[in-house]
């Protein structure tokens, strides 16, 4: 399977899944997983599921503050 290239526009308010994916370096479906939690920066839009949003800057602050929760593992 070809990954598709995706170029993120930093500047943007809210990205895709495959946006936050390719940012974070992980596969859309963990953006989804990590979707689940309380926390996580994202809202779904539309009918049926819709799509879903993450807003950026927060989606930023949310990796950091994980990563040093994982310090010293």
């Amino acid at each position: 399977m070809c990954r598709k290239e995706i170029s993120v526009n930093r500047n943007k308010l809210c990205v895709t899944v495959d946006e936050a994916a390719e940012l974070a370096s992980v596969a859309p479906a963990v953006i989804r997983q990590w979707a689940e939690d309380f926390d996580f920066p994202s809202m779904k839009i539309g009918q049926r599921g819709g799509k879903r949003l993450i807003h950026l800057d927060s989606f930023n602050a949310w990796l950091a503050k994980r990563c040093q929760a994982r310090i010293g593992e």
